[in-house]
C-alpha cells in the first residue's frame, strides 16, 4: 500500500515538474515587447543602437522559438531580449543627458565670454 502511495505521488510530482515548460512565455515576450518600446521611444535607435538591434533580435528569435514549442529556448530569449531593451534604454537616457550637459556647459561659456567682453 505505501509503495502504491509513493509510486502515485512520484507520477504526480513528475507531471507537474514536466508541464513546467508547456506553456509559452507569453508575459515575458510581451515584457520584452514593452521594453523595446520603452527603449525606441528614449531614441535608442540614435544612441544605443547596436543594444536595441540585439534585443529586436532576441525577441523574434523567441517568437521563433514559441512557433517550435521550446517554451524554455523561447522563455531565455525573451529575458535577454527585455536586458538588452533595458540596457538600451539606460544607455539611450545617459547619452541623452550627457549631449544635455555639453549644451549647458557650452551654454554658461558663451554666457562668460559675453560678461568677459562688457
Amino acid at each position: 500500500m505505501k509503495l502504491k502511495i509513493v509510486v502515485i505521488f512520484s507520477a504526480i510530482l513528475l507531471v507537474i515538474g514536466c508541464s513546467t515548460g508547456k506553456k509559452p512565455p507569453t508575459e515575458k515576450i510581451s515584457n520584452a515587447e514593452l521594453a523595446i518600446s520603452r527603449a525606441q521611444d528614449n531614441n535608442a535607435r540614435e544612441f544605443a543602437a547596436i543594444e536595441l538591434r540585439q534585443a529586436q533580435d532576441n525577441l523574434e528569435q523567441a517568437k521563433q522559438a514559441v512557433e517550435q514549442k521550446e517554451y524554455e529556448k523561447a522563455a531565455r530569449l525573451a529575458e535577454q531580449a527585455l536586458m538588452d531593451a533595458s540596457l538600451a534604454e539606460t544607455k539611450a537616457e545617459q547619452e541623452k543627458a550627457s549631449k544635455a550637459a555639453a549644451e549647458m556647459r557650452d551654454s554658461v561659456d558663451t554666457l562668460k565670454q559675453e560678461v568677459e567682453r562688457k
